[in-house]
C-alpha cells in the first residue's frame, strides 16, 4: 500500500505571515506526522523569503524533491498568500519522470509517474492548484485537465487544491447557494464570501467526475478549509468546505482517507492509501 496526501500549506514554509498561525517547524512536523510516501503541497514557498534549509530538511526525511513555479498568467493577484509561489510533489518513492503542465494557461500543475518498488507498480500522479476567484475561471482550466486525464489508460491520482466543492445535496454547498447566505455574502466580508458561495456551485467537480470516471476519496464529502487565512487570523480554525480532494481512476484500490487537525494552515491535510495491486 502506497500512503497519498495532499496539503496547502499558505506559502508557511517560508517565514512569511507566521503570527498566530503556522511556522516552517510547525510544517515540517505536519509532514513527519503525515508520514505520506508521496505528498503534493500547494503554496509551497514564496519568492520573498526562501528557506534553502527546508529542501535539506525534507531530503533527510527521505522525500525526492519537484519543485514548480505556479507562473500565474496575471500577476500581482489579489492579496496572494505568498508572492511568486510555486508547488510542490514529495516522493518517497522513485520518481520515473515529471513535467510541468498548464491548465487553461492560468497557473501550472505537476504531473509525475512514480513506481513503488514492493511492487513494481507505476502510479500517475496529478498535483493541482486550480484558480481560486471564480468557477468560471475554474471551469476555463477543467477542459485541458480533462484531456490530461483521458489521454492515457495509467491509473490516475488527482490531489490537491480545487477550491471547488461537491455540489447538490451536499450540506455545506446547499448553504452556500442558499438565498440568504448569497445575500449576506455582499455585505459580510465579500470579497472571501462571494469566492466562497462561487465554490459551492458544484460545476468544476461535475464535469471532472462525470467525463472521466475518477471518484473522490471521501465519499462523506467532509470540509477540509477554514475561514482562518492569512491575514485574518481572528476568524475561527473550524473547517466549513471541501475544496481540497484526492481523486482516483476506478483501476485504484483507495481506502482510510483521513483530514488531519489543525497544522497551521487554513487548510487541512488529507491523505488516504492506495492499493496497487490492480495497477499496471
Amino acid at each position: 500500500m502506497v500512503k497519498i496526501a495532499s496539503w496547502n500549506i499558505e506559502g508557511r514554509l517560508t517565514n512569511l505571515a507566521i503570527n498566530r498561525r503556522g511556522t516552517p517547524d510547525h510544517i515540517l512536523k505536519g509532514i513527519v506526522k503525515l508520514q505520506a510516501d508521496v505528498l503534493f503541497l500547494a503554496e509551497a514557498f514564496g519568492a520573498e523569503t526562501p528557506n534553502y534549509d527546508i529542501g535539506k530538511r525534507l531530503a533527510k526525511l527521505g522525500y525526492h524533491i519537484v519543485e514548480v513555479p505556479y507562473d500565474n498568467a496575471d500577476e500581482p493577484r489579489l492579496k496572494p498568500a505568498v508572492y511568486s509561489p510555486s508547488m510542490m510533489l514529495l516522493s518517497k518513492l522513485p520518481i520515473i519522470s515529471y513535467q510541468t503542465i498548464r491548465l487553461g494557461d492560468l497557473r501550472n500543475a505537476i504531473l509525475a509517474y512514480v513506481k513503488d518498488p514492493a511492487s513494481g507498480k507505476t502510479l500517475r500522479i496529478l498535483g493541482i492548484h486550480l484558480d481560486d476567484r471564480s468557477e468560471s475561471l475554474r471551469l476555463s482550466q477543467v477542459p485541458d485537465l480533462i484531456q490530461l486525464i483521458k489521454n492515457t489508460n495509467d491509473p490516475t491520482i488527482v490531489m490537491g487544491d480545487f477550491n471547488a466543492m461537491h455540489g447538490g445535496d451536499i450540506l455545506p454547498a446547499k448553504l452556500l447557494q442558499s438565498l440568504p447566505i448569497r445575500t449576506a455574502a455582499k455585505y459580510i466580508l465579500p470579497e472571501l464570501a462571494l469566492r466562497a458561495v462561487d465554490m459551492a456551485k458544484g460545476d468544476t467537480l461535475k464535469q471532472i467526475i462525470n467525463q472521466t470516471g475518477l471518484r473522490d476519496a471521501d465519499r462523506r464529502h467532509r470540509p477540509t478549509s477554514t475561514p482562518k487565512l492569512r491575514g485574518r487570523e481572528w476568524l475561527p480554525s473550524v473547517r466549513l468546505m471541501q475544496i481540497d480532494h484526492i481523486l482516483a481512476s476506478p483501476a485504484i484500490n483507495i481506502s482510510n482517507f483521513h483530514i488531519s487537525t489543525d497544522g497551521g494552515s487554513d487548510h487541512r491535510a488529507i491523505s488516504a492509501m492506495v492499493t496497487i495491486d490492480k495497477i499496471s
